[in-house]
């Protein structure tokens, strides 16, 4: 199973691999803001089962961006609105890890007190691992045979 901080990794890196000189941060607002930078927070987290056989996920990414200048800063949030729908939408595809990618399929933009709302939604599904219930169930099976 995907762990959500591997989604979270896998932003990250998506992240820096077109702004390998913007910080992505994990600090509070509350604690300051190192300028230019990234934050990325998760929303809306739900989890089902699928007849038992998987577990479907939906996500909501909140991805903000903090430009350089904190009052001129426009033109430069205007280029990383395209510079987001490039990275997002041209190659749609987050690769969390070896076994599983997600699509992304839309993204919504904002600029809220001067801040670039970014925000997308990841849905994973993904077959429960049964490997253990199996060698349970053959153990059960051992012993019953065993007693016959």
């Amino acid at each position: 199973m995907v762990k959500y901080k591997e989604i979270h990794k896998a932003i990250v890196n998506k992240i820096k691999s077109k702004f390998e000189d913007i910080e992505v941060t994990s600090t509070d607002v509350a604690e300051g803001i190192t300028r230019p930078s990234f934050f990325i927070s998760f929303d809306n987290l739900k989890a089902t089962d699928f007849m038992n056989e998987a577990l479907d996920r939906e996500i909501t990414v909140r991805l903000y961006y903090f430009p350089r200048d904190k009052h001129k800063n426009k033109i430069e949030l205007l280029n990383m609105q395209d510079d987001l729908n490039d990275l997002f939408l041209k190659d749609n595809t987050l690769k969390i890890n070896q076994c599983t990618n997600a699509e992304i399929e839309e993204l919504a933009l904002d600029i809220v007190d001067k801040v670039l709302h970014c925000y997308f939604d990841l849905r994973l599904s993904e077959e429960y691992d049964r490997s253990e219930q199996e060698h349970e169930v053959e153990n059960i099976e051992e012993l019953q045979i065993g007693r016959i």
